[in-house]
């Protein structure tokens, strides 16, 4: 089989692809799974291909997919064929059950001599006439008008009994006459050589019947649709190698709960998608009534507060991605191709074999990046006062206190590889030991991200803050007196490590800042301009020798209500 592909990716409210392949012919009315681009939400965009039987221009499609609303697309790719139609429909087909209850082996003898033997070890031989139901059951069939055959409501001589409700009597015709034997009572039963162990019934199938003008005997169709049970995770491994260098190994673990795959194209997408109907089924996947799609779609306008007749038909066509580079070797990784497609990203991996319930794992990449060690000291204060001036006595509990004495040692990470860094867990370890795990948060190509490793006991920290000035009633506004006060904060860090350490610092204050030493910064954070006390966030970036104590200051001024 030589797959020569391109893939077009729409962005918006699905995602299309088109293929010019070329396949061997495979069985009549069946798709190879091509392409799979994988999500991270669970949800998969499928796309097949091959060759299908017509008759008079008319085909039929099997399994019918389990399509979500409006992602289901299908089109001949021979030159002058179009698509006139496509129906969905129900069929049945002959097929036969494999009888194993001992209920469903005697009733399908019926007519025939068995010997019974009960939990005495009693024998009975006779000819099968049928069941007895419960009485529950007789009167539920008498209350429905059923019967099952002339012998009145309850009793079964031809047709299965009640689903799951064991019966009460067999009925077995012995020297003239006819017994009941309680069911339960059975130990065990010799059948005859000539027994039935199988049952007739109809089977019913799904398919997709279409019809293609312009074409004759054959057509080669494309099929694309997104359903749900194919996503992946991601997976980072961060191997220490100097104070300056690591090595990053990021893998793919698919899990597939949809179908099977054979030698199918997969993407490993990156990125937020938009697919605003993903949780309602097509229509043409005949999993709803109409009026249960109705509801569902009642539902979705409710939530996104848009008209549904008017949402469906919004469909953007993204770029297009050349899947042909071959493989490179990375270390010990065989790095997988990426592309970049509008505001997402793909990782490509080829003639990939999964089964439905399997799951698998993939290197995506391996590349070395540089590092520095960082500490940071976020302090998330309480803020003294509101936006409004209004007091905010929330006294600090012990463990709160702790947390905000707290300094993380992280790891400042560039990104120097070829592929940008999708959030996902990530383990660290130096020398094969294990030093931390957190979530590397999403980082494009030739930016920087923050891992936190572990809280740093060595570098120890304080923080106080105290009122050092206040003008009484300097302002009225809104039918209140307003106090402008004056705070000073102090933070206090002692480094206790044998090297020198890169110490961030943040906090939050409610008010203008008027100083901050050792080249603190501070810059207001969006509001609302109506507030009294603007949000301000306070940062430092200082060096801490071996050893070395620093104090920092800061002073802000802020209204409070009186």
């Amino acid at each position: 089989m030589r797959v020569l592909q391109r893939v077009a990716l729409a962005l918006g409210t699905c995602v299309a692809c088109s293929f010019a392949t070329h396949f061997a012919t495979a069985q009549d009315s069946e798709l190879k799974t091509a392409a799979v681009a994988a999500f991270k939400n669970g949800l998969a965009f499928v796309v097949k291909q091959g060759d299908v039987h017509l008759e008079a221009g008319v085909g039929n499609l099997e399994p019918v997919p389990s399509a979500t609303l409006g992602s289901l697309w299908i089109a001949p790719n021979d030159p002058g064929a179009s698509l006139d139609q496509v129906v969905a429909r129900r069929y049945k087909v002959p097929a036969s059950q494999n009888l194993t209850a001992l209920a469903e082996v005697l009733l399908a003898n019926a007519g025939k001599t068995v010997t019974v033997i009960d939990n005495g070890q009693k024998e009975y031989t006779g000819e099968i006439i049928g069941f007895r139901q419960p009485d529950k059951i007789k009167k539920r069939d008498e209350g429905s008008g059923s019967s099952a055959n002339s012998n009145g409501p309850g009793f079964y001589a031809s047709s299965a009994p009640a689903a799951h409700v064991p019966p009460e009597f067999l009925l077995l015709k012995s020297e003239g006459k006819l017994l009941a034997l309680y069911f339960h009572n059975i130990a065990r039963v010799v059948l005859p050589p000539d027994v039935v162990l199988e049952q007739s019934q109809e089977e019913e199938h799904k398919a997709l019947q279409f019809k293609v003008r312009g074409a004759k005997d054959h057509a080669h169709l494309t099929m694309g649709y997104l359903e749900h049970g194919l996503g992946w995770t991601p997976s980072y491994l961060i191997s220490l190698q100097d104070d300056k260098k690591a090595q990053i190994t990021m893998q793919a673990v698919l899990l597939n709960d949809a179908e099977d795959l054979k030698n199918t194209d997969l993407f490993f997408v990156v990125g937020v998608p938009n697919f605003a109907y993903s949780n309602i089924p097509s229509p043409m996947a005949l999993q709803q009534n109409l009026l249960e799609f109705m509801q569902a779609a009642a539902r979705k306008d409710d939530m996104s507060n848009a008209r549904y007749s008017n949402a469906i038909t919004g469909q953007m066509i993204g770029g297009i991605i050349d899947a042909e580079a071959a493989p490179s070797l990375v270390s010990t990784t065989e790095e997988l191709q990426g592309s970049p497609e509008e505001d997402l990203f793909l990782y490509t991996r080829k003639d990939v074999t999964l089964a439905q319930g399997e799951r698998a794992t993939y290197n995506v990449f391996s590349d070395t990046v540089n590092y520095e060690h960082i500490y940071e000291w976020d302090l998330e204060d309480q803020p003294r006062v509101d936006a409004f001036g209004i007091a905010q006595n929330m006294p600090a509990t012990g463990s709160d206190r702790s947390t905000r004495q707290n300094v993380w040692h992280s790891l400042r990470l560039k990104n120097t590889t070829k592929f940008p860094w999708t959030s996902a867990p990530t383990l660290v370890i130096s020398d094969s030991k294990p030093v931390a795990q957190d979530t590397l948060p999403y980082t494009p190509k030739s930016a920087s991200s923050i891992l936190k490793l572990t809280i740093a006991t060595d570098i120890r920290a304080s923080h106080e803050e105290n009122e050092v000035d206040r003008q009484k009633d300097v302002q009225r506004r809104h039918n209140y007196n307003y106090d402008q006060v004056t705070v000073e904060g102090k933070l206090t860090v002692k480094n206790y490590k044998s090297k020198a350490v890169q110490l961030s610092i943040t906090d939050r204050v409610r008010g203008t800042v008027e100083s901050q030493t050792d080249d603190g910064k501070s810059e207001k954070l969006a509001e609302a301009i109506t507030v009294d006390n603007p949000l301000s966030r306070l940062t430092w970036e200082i060096t801490l020798q071996a050893g070395e104590e620093k104090t920092i200051k800061y002073r802000y001024k802020l209204w409070l209500r009186v």
